[in-house]
């Protein structure tokens, strides 16, 4: 019995130790932009199926494997002294790779990400005219797919919270 309690406190240990990395890399976006932010947004899979009121096929195939999504307003002030760029950074030194970068004129955007046989993970933001996001993706979608997920998710026909306009600041 002794032998059988042994093991199971050694898989408990394996277990926390592995899953310890993923918090780690949450919470270097939730360090940097947390305190800077209008709002948080948090999608779990129900929650994408759920503000999906037009019942779009399009949308339910890419979200389908998306299993967290972390969605942050900034700020006014983290646009002025562009403090986002810090999120490339921190995530470069983890050792995320580069998958798309644009600075110029209204729009810059950095895509980073870690794809692993067990689970992928991106991050990022997106900041275009008076649309300002950081977010945190972890699941199976490809890369190129993410500035078309938060642009469906900005759309009309879908719940429109990510449209700076109907936001109370």
């Amino acid at each position: 019995m002794k032998n059988k309690s042994g093991k199971y406190l050694i898989l408990m240990i394996l277990m926390g130790l592995t899953t310890q990395p993923l918090f780690a890399q949450e919470d270097i976006l939730k360090t940097l932009v947390e305190h800077r932010t209008d709002h948080k947004y948090v999608f779990y899979p129900s929650t994408l199926r759920m503000i999906n009121l037009t019942k779009n096929q399009e949308y339910n195939e890419l979200v389908k494997d998306v299993s967290k999504l972390y969605i942050y307003m900034l700020d006014s002030a983290i646009r002025a002294d562009k403090g986002y760029r810090k999120i490339a950074e921190g995530y470069t030194r983890l050792g995320y790779d580069e998958y798309a970068m644009a600075y110029g004129g209204d729009l810059s955007l950095a895509i980073l990400g870690s794809e692993q046989a067990s689970t992928n993970t991106f991050v990022g933001y997106l900041i275009q005219d008076e649309l300002a996001v950081a977010f945190y993706l972890s699941g199976t979608i490809a890369w190129q797919k993410i500035p078309t997920l938060l642009n469906t998710l900005r759309k009309e026909d879908l719940f429109n919270f990510l449209d700076p306009t109907s936001q109370e600041h």
